[in-house]
């Protein structure tokens, strides 16, 4: 694997090759970042410091025309969490990294003014970005493809990234890296953008070029064999899950103090495509679960929550122009809906004088301006719900485990889902383990959403596995369809080496412990939910969950399971 690390504040660039055990160990994507991250970040070092590293892999997927596999990865340390934090995403700059023979890029270091980075071919330029900061999207991505040509892959911030907003995202192409902050580590590098061109003409070849094609076309039938991914996605895209999450009773409203009500259907995936002009793709990918609408990208299933349902705004045009409010300015959704709702309590509680209100989308729109920019009430809010919350005093109305604003899955409806908010590596975050497809959508089977015992076990075993595609890369959705072993089996024949699916959960294990030796050396509080929403017995469910892990009943890794995982 090549690595291209480019010191912005020195404008050097350097190309290496990655040690063979970290490649065998780490396999790619998620994996490869972290272990760059946990070597190279100064532990204690602040998120925001110019020496923090910012690191964009691809996986051995990336590239090749195996469905649902043309995403990348950013890893960082968050600024809102102070958590290892990796995100993925669908956009084209992966694929533009390997044509260009890059398959991991790390920035460090600060440049001295507004600037750009520019990638042809393994080049690394730094360039003048002066003219490109503070403008709107449309005319950053229109000056650089004149500059550096249409077929560039384009990852850039919006003005919240400049600025510092501490959940300010990235876009690539239409496709976003949402969560944590990392968009203000760009800003706070002084990086508008990342431009990249690829054009190698050699193909990625995987090794076993036979036993690959008949593993994409046999997933390929499973994607097309599968309600979820032939007909649901493609047609309602992520939106479609809207209705029976509220119906299931784990959808809320007003800051999680409420059930959603019905009249949360007329923002459901369903309704929303009166508004569909027409749907994306990833590279690669059969499914084109991505929503166009007049409005632009989006918005998704938990845009359609956070900027909808949660502020009691039931209007699909409404909620449809926040978010395209949010994807302009570049912040998270959910983490700008989760801080909204809570000024909207406190503002009704007469505990802080801001102009908002549920169900008011000017006033909430107006606030969204103000996170952006940083300012009156927005400079607050800028900084996430947790400390917000903390500031006056009531950290139980902030719906965040770690510093993460929660998604769309209330923990109070499935407990599972809950233990995995509490034990994710990143925060209050759903992705990690997807324990929904067990408790509500009966992938692989149905499981009890209210049980306490048994699940602690399986959440681990999910943990892992998600890991081991997110090293890959995989989408998510590609679990709905395709059995898990054909992971292991797809590793086997781009890689050239015999990858059996208990290897592939050990090398996800071994991923998940490096992350979670991250947090802990970063000082990261111990595992729990928001004492709203902690309404059943985590503390028992814990104690299983770190039983079935090896650790002890801190949650550390014992020193038994470090070495047999092989790690520091």
């Amino acid at each position: 694997m090549n690595v291209l690390t480019v010191d912005l504040g020195r404008s050097a660039a350097r190309l290496e090759r990655l040690d063979r055990q970290v490649a065998d160990a780490y396999i790619g994507g998620r994996g490869v970042t972290s272990r760059i991250l946990f070597d190279s970040m100064e532990p204690g070092k602040d998120a925001l410091d110019a020496a923090s590293p910012v690191i964009f892999g691809t996986g051995p997927l990336t590239g090749t025309p195996f469905p649902m596999g043309g995403r990348f990865t950013a890893t960082a340390k968050s600024p809102l969490t102070n958590t290892i934090f990796s995100s993925s995403c669908g956009g084209r700059l992966g694929v533009s990294l390997r044509k260009a023979g890059i398959d991991v890029l790390v920035l460090t270091g600060a440049a001295g003014s507004p600037s750009y980075l520019s990638i042809e071919d393994g080049e690394a330029r730094i360039l003048d970005g002066s003219s490109l900061w503070g403008r709107e999207k449309a005319f950053v991505k229109a000056s650089l493809r004149e500059k550096h040509g249409k077929d560039a892959s384009i990852l850039l911030i919006g003005r919240a990234g400049e600025t510092g907003c501490l959940f300010a995202n990235i876009e690539n192409d239409g496709r976003y890296l949402g969560r944590g902050g990392l968009g203000a580590l760009l800003g706070s590098k002084q990086i508008k953008a990342v431009v990249v061109r690829g054009r190698g003409k050699e193909k990625l070849r995987p090794a076993d070029e036979e036993q690959f094609s008949f593993l994409a076309y046999e997933c390929r039938k499973w994607l097309a064999a599968n309600p979820v991914t032939s007909q649901g996605l493609p047609e309602f895209g992520t939106g479609v899950l809207f209705n029976l999450m509220r119906e299931t009773g784990l959808l809320s409203t007003r800051n999680y103090r409420e059930a959603a009500p019905l009249e949360s259907a007329n923002i459901s995936g369903e309704m929303m495509t009166r508004l569909l002009t027409r749907r994306r793709a990833c590279p690669f990918c059969p499914v084109a679960c991505g929503r166009v609408t007049r409005y632009g990208d989006g918005p998704e299933y938990e845009s359609l929550w956070s900027l909808g349902a949660n502020l009691a705004l039931f209007d699909p045009e409404k909620v449809a122009e926040l978010n395209a409010l949010c994807n302009e300015l570049g912040m998270d959704t959910i983490s700008a809906g989760g801080v909204v709702g809570l000024a909207c309590e406190l503002a009704e509680k007469g505990l802080a004088p801001i102009p908002v209100a549920y169900g008011d989308s000017a006033a909430i729109g107006r606030l969204i301006g103000q996170i952006a920019e940083r300012t009156g009430p927005g400079l607050m809010l800028s900084l996430g719900t947790r400390r917000v919350a903390e500031q006056f005093q009531l950290p139980d109305a902030a719906p965040e485990v770690k510093g993460l604003e929660l998604p769309a899955y209330d923990p109070r409806g499935a407990y599972g889902n809950g233990l995995g908010y509490a034990t994710s590596n990143r925060g209050g975050c759903h992705l990690p383990g997807y324990f929904i497809g067990a408790e509500v959508l009966g992938i692989p089977k149905l499981f009890d959403r209210f049980a306490v015992q048994g699940k602690a076990s399986l959440l681990a075993l999910y943990q892992n596995a998600f890991a081991f595609m997110d090293t890959l890369i995989l989408c998510r959705f590609a679990a709905f369809a395709i059995p898990v072993d054909y992971f292991a089996r797809v590793a086997s024949a781009v890689l050239g080496r015999k990858i059996t699916w208990e290897e592939a959960l050990s090398i996800g294990e071994r991923l998940w412990n490096l992350e979670r030796l991250f947090n802990i050396r970063e000082g990261v509080e111990r595992d729990k939910l928001p004492e709203r929403l902690a309404t059943f017995p985590l503390d028992r469910m814990l104690h299983e969950y770190y039983g079935a892990r090896g650790w002890d009943e801190a949650g550390i890794p014992s020193p038994e399971k470090l070495k047999l995982l092989n790690l520091p």
